[in-house]
């Protein structure tokens, strides 16, 4: 294996139990009118960008997809600003075997809401670089955000290790030519992520000899 001269991170279900948000809020809005969100369904649009349209004709309503999005983030960022919180091991992984790597965030969430999470628990200056899926040609599964991320970093793809929560963002992390960690959450266990170089319960199980490639 290459080994790693950078790391790239998900974020949403990878640093922050914000999937869990994220679904409470979207709860609030569809199960009024008789909807329950399952693993199946969620899990599917993890990693990736899902437009207000899919979410109604998923979860039909009296809203149209313009009310159901502007009232789905005003209640997914008051989640945040009470209940926003690490998952575990992600402050002793980055200070620990991920300690000495440059480091980049690659998330499907606007750039402001990645900057407002990480101020809002102090991992800002952890990280040299930050990419957003909105400012690259496609989102994942593409590869852009990953590819986009490395050259700001400097480091040739193959030398970068992506950490995804998400089947989409391996494919697009394996689509780069990275090496891929998956860390499935509650809401993607169940999916099929072979593809992936190295599965693990949490950042906590990633070592220092396999990032060097001897693990």
């Amino acid at each position: 294996m290459t080994p790693a001269q950078a790391l790239i991170f998900d974020m949403d279900g990878l640093l922050f139990d914000t999937e869990t948000l994220y679904v409470e809020a979207t709860s609030q809005l569809v199960e009024p009118h008789g909807h329950t969100i399952t693993p199946e369904i969620y899990g599917g649009w993890v990693g990736r960008d899902v437009s207000p349209q899919e979410y109604v004709e998923t979860f039909p309503g009296p809203y149209t997809a313009e009310e159901f999005r502007q009232q789905l983030r005003t209640l997914f960022y008051a989640l945040c600003d009470e209940k926003l919180a690490m998952l575990p091991g992600v402050l002793e992984f980055l200070d620990g075997p991920a300690a000495g790597y440059p480091k980049a965030i690659a998330s499907s969430s606007r750039l402001s809401t990645i900057t407002s999470h990480l101020d809002q628990l102090g991992l800002r200056a952890r990280f040299d670089v930050l990419v957003s899926g909105r400012d690259v040609p496609r989102g994942k599964p593409a590869p852009d955000v990953f590819l986009a991320a490395a050259s700001r970093l400097g480091v040739a793809p193959a030398a970068c290790v992506v950490f995804e929560d998400s089947i989409h963002g391996i494919t697009g992390a394996k689509a780069a030519g990275m090496r891929a960690v998956a860390v499935p959450t509650e809401w993607t266990a169940h999916l099929d992520f072979s593809a992936a170089d190295l599965v693990v319960g949490g950042l906590g199980e990633v070592s220092v000899a396999w990032l060097a490639g001897r693990g």
